[in-house]
């Protein structure tokens, strides 16, 4: 069976997440790893590994202002109790989404070879699609 788009992205992406908010949360907001790894339900040693970069460094989302924007969404709304799991759910769906509209996929060096790169290019193609008739409509104009 083909693998599934969102099976890259639980992969690459939603690790790239996790490291990007735990960092947010250590060094932004003073956080101890102890309790950043409460909050995100992994263990204290994922957050370590996030932080060393030895996880969750397949994409680097920090590049991108608007992806980042929504990291530090999470990142205050976990420290300020605003947010349940449910938002912060929907928030991380939220960065997949620009993630994918934007190309980051492809820009991002992702590199994944066999049926990996062919689920890889299923993820960009609708929004590459997107893109280039956006890119079209405005030199119509």
């Amino acid at each position: 069976m083909l693998i599934q788009p969102c099976e890259v992205i639980v992969k690459t992406l939603i690790p790239s997440v996790r490291a990007a908010v735990s960092r947010e949360l250590i060094e932004k907001h003073g956080l101890r790893q102890v309790d950043v790894a409460n909050f995100l339900g992994v263990t204290q040693a994922a957050i370590s590994q996030y932080m060393r970069g030895a996880r969750g460094g397949i994409m680097d989302l920090s590049s991108d202002e608007e992806v980042m924007e929504v990291v530090r969404r999470i990142a205050e709304g976990i420290v300020k109790g605003d947010l349940d799991k449910y938002e912060i759910s929907l928030l991380t769906c939220e960065i997949c989404y620009r993630v994918r509209r934007k190309g980051l996929y492809r820009s991002s060096g992702v590199k994944m070879k066999g049926k990996y790169k062919e689920a890889i290019d299923l993820v960009c193609r609708e929004y590459d699609e997107m893109r280039e008739r956006s890119g079209i409509l405005e030199r119509l104009k």
